[in-house]
């Protein structure tokens, strides 16, 4: 595009003004455009004496136009890094004005990353690298490092070149603890105007530094620690570091063998912590060991005895005794003692501020020890007695008593001693049992011996023991039973039933037993001597037991009953017969039962007002049975009820006859039937 008035043009391109003022106005004022994307601008002239405007560029120019005072630019995709459009106008008297419209192209980075990234050690200086890959203009770049919230520096670039280059900043740091854990990130920010329209930053990935450094104790210093003895304390050995530290308890002698198998692992201790000394604390890690000393000491208290209970003390004259009167305290107690009268006389130049006096005690009496402290003091009392001697009986001799069972009889077991002795008596088995909860330390026993047998008594004190035999025996009395009341069992028939005729008695009684009628013929050749009979007992009735000994006869009854059941039929089965009329026939509807049981006939209607008249409670009904039907029996008792029925029929063609001579056979054989099982009842009744 060619210019009109190029001289003019020269001289505004060189900054020489070719008018003192130039009547263009752009807008905007300056452009800043990424790579690629649309510009646009609009020029103005304020001039009334213009002729013509036009833009001058190497891309998207316009040529001028004649008679206008307005002109815009516009280019539809940015080729290139670096453009400068010129908007020209020309004026009536020949002059000519030009604007530069200053535009700047930019391009975000490809990439913001970090690079020299590891583990370090405190005090170590390291660096981290910053790499913005691709970036235009450089000169407007500026990398900024973040720790955290915290902008810890800002570097820009001294680039000539408008198009993308590639820039990298470092980061040199020392390392240190308080940075462990710390989050380091960097970003790359284009300083474009206008600045609140530029694009946002770029930000690398954040790395969060990883410091290794020695323990710490959170409480650095040594530690003195004063508390009662046995009390629970806390020592508190914590203490920071990378990688965390492990701990590791040294204690004094004492305590190692207390807690030796206690996990001393743990930076915190809390336990009772009897021995006083320094515990010894390490904290250690691939950094470093550091430790830590509790010195704990006990706070004083007042004296108290290791064995606080007074003593009663027994002794020979001029043999050796010791008096221990060792008491703990803090400070350490001193020591006392008062001796009686007769003592101090005697020891008064030997020194009495041990704790433990061993000497020939010849002097019975109180000797008092005082142990003091600044925190208080105590006092214990030794009562030294004579010399001791073995238990001996009052009355030395063994005895043989003789009682009548459930009477009392004294048992004399008193002795001397010195200590008074106690005493342990021994019972016959039997009485053990009675007199188990009963106090039998004393020397004297009242009390009713029913068990004869040996009592022995044993007096003893620490110098000896002797031992005292009481033979008890019985007087002859005769038979008691142990349950002495006649019985009434119920049994059901062959189960097993225990007739307990146990006696006492002395001497032992002897027993005889006498069955009832029917049980004498199975039992006569089995021994009945016994005092307890066990047996299946079939036969009801009255059995009696006799005791007997030398004193006397006791006789018991044991009355044996059958248990009651419900009726059963001897011939369950229901009948079905034929018969000829007129003829007799019989219906047997005998049952067993306990109670024995009733009867009740149902006859069928016809036969019914025939025999209202009759008895019709028998088992067995014999009678000319001119109806044929159902003939219903009914046994019952209080245990129950059972139902047979008889179905009675007229035979077709059989004269009268062979038909009532049928039914004098049948009736025959019913009643012989009946009377078998009425016999065979009867029997096992008995």
């Amino acid at each position: 595009m060619m210019w009109p008035f190029i001289s003019s043009c020269l001289i505004a391109c060189t900054g020489e003004l070719v008018s003192t003022s130039c009547p263009l106005d752009i807008t905007p004022p300056r452009v800043v455009v990424r790579f690629g994307d649309s510009l646009s601008a609009n020029c103005t002239s304020s001039s009334n004496q213009t002729e013509g405007m036009g833009w001058e560029c190497s891309y998207g120019g316009v040529d001028f136009i004649y008679g206008v005072s307005s002109l815009p630019f516009k280019i539809d995709s940015v080729p290139e890094w670096e453009i400068g459009p010129m908007c020209y106008v020309n004026l009536h008297d020949g002059d000519q004005c030009v604007e530069v419209l200053p535009v700047t192209v930019y391009k975000m980075p490809d990439s913001v990353s970090l690079k020299n990234l590891s583990t370090v050690e405190e005090g170590q200086q390291f660096a981290i690298q910053c790499d913005v890959v691709n970036v235009a203009p450089a000169r407007n770049l500026s990398v900024l490092w973040h720790k955290g919230n915290y902008i810890m520096k800002s570097e820009t670039f001294d680039e000539s070149s408008p198009s993308p280059v590639s820039k990298s900043s470092v980061l040199t740091l020392t390392a240190h603890r308080d940075d462990d854990g710390a989050e380091i990130r960097c970003e790359a920010k284009l300083n474009l105007w206008p600045q609140e329209q530029g694009p946002p930053p770029v930000r690398s990935e954040a790395h969060t530094l990883t410091v290794l450094y020695p323990p710490t104790f959170i409480s650095a210093s040594d530690e003195t620690l004063d508390f009662p003895a046995g009390k629970s304390m806390t020592l508190n050995c914590n203490a920071t570091g990378n990688p965390l530290p492990s701990y590791h308890w040294q204690f004094l002698q004492a305590a190692q063998e207390t807690h030796k198998n206690q996990n001393e692992n743990y930076p915190v201790l809390t336990r009772p912590f009897e021995f006083p000394g320094i515990y010894t604390c390490t904290a250690s890690n691939t950094q470093g060991t550091v430790t830590k000393n509790f010195t704990v000491s006990e706070s004083p208290y007042p004296p108290a005895f290791i064995d606080p209970l007074n003593e009663t003390l027994e002794l020979s004259a001029g043999e050796k005794m010791t008096l221990n009167c060792n008491a703990t305290g803090n400070p350490l107690p001193s020591y006392h003692w008062q001796f009686l009268q007769a003592a101090q006389e005697t020891h008064k130049n030997q020194n009495e501020n041990y704790p433990v006096l061993t000497r020939p005690f010849k002097f019975p009496g109180i000797y008092t020890c005082t142990a003091s402290n600044t925190q208080g003091t105590v006092t214990k009392y030794f009562t030294v007695s004579e010399s001791p001697y073995p238990p001996a009986f009052i009355d030395p001799l063994n005895e043989t008593l003789e009682l009548s069972a459930g009477e009392k009889m004294t048992l004399n077991c008193n002795a001397t001693g010195n200590p008074l002795p106690s005493y342990h008596w021994q019972f016959p088995q039997a009485a053990q049992e009675t007199y188990k909860n009963q106090n039998e330390n004393y020397p004297v026993l009242t009390q009713p011996f029913k068990f004869p047998g040996i009592y022995t008594c044993t007096a003893s004190n620490t110098q000896g023991t002797v031992t005292k035999y009481f033979t008890v025996s019985e007087s002859p009395y005769p038979p008691a039973f142990i349950n002495p009341l006649n019985e009434t069992l119920e049994l059901s028939v062959g189960e097993k039933m225990t007739l307990n005729c146990n006696a006492t008695g002395n001497p032992l009684p002897s027993y005889h037993w006498q069955f009832p009628q029917a049980a004498q013929e199975t039992y006569k050749n089995q021994d009945v001597n016994h005092p307890i009979v066990t047996r299946p007992f079939e036969f009801p009735g009255v059995y009696t037991c006799t005791a007997s000994n030398t004193q006397g006869t006791v006789t018991k009854y044991f009355t044996v009953s059958e248990s009651p059941y419900p009726p059963a039929f001897i011939n369950p089965l229901n009948e079905t017969l034929e018969l000829s009329a007129g003829e007799k026939m019989s219906l047997n509807c005998n049952a067993t039962g306990n109670p024995l049981p009733s009867y009740h006939w149902q006859f069928p209607q016809a036969a019914q007002e025939t025999y209202k008249n009759q008895d019709v409670n028998h088992p067995i009904v014999t009678r000319p049975f001119e109806f044929p039907g159902v003939y219903t029996c009914t046994a019952s008792n209080t245990q129950g009820t059972v139902t047979k029925y008889f179905t009675v029929s007229k035979p077709p063609g059989i004269g009268s006859g062979v038909i009532a001579g049928i039914a004098v056979f049948v009736v025959l054989v019913v009643l012989l039937f009946g009377a078998l099982m009425y016999y065979k009842y009867a029997l096992r009744k008995r």
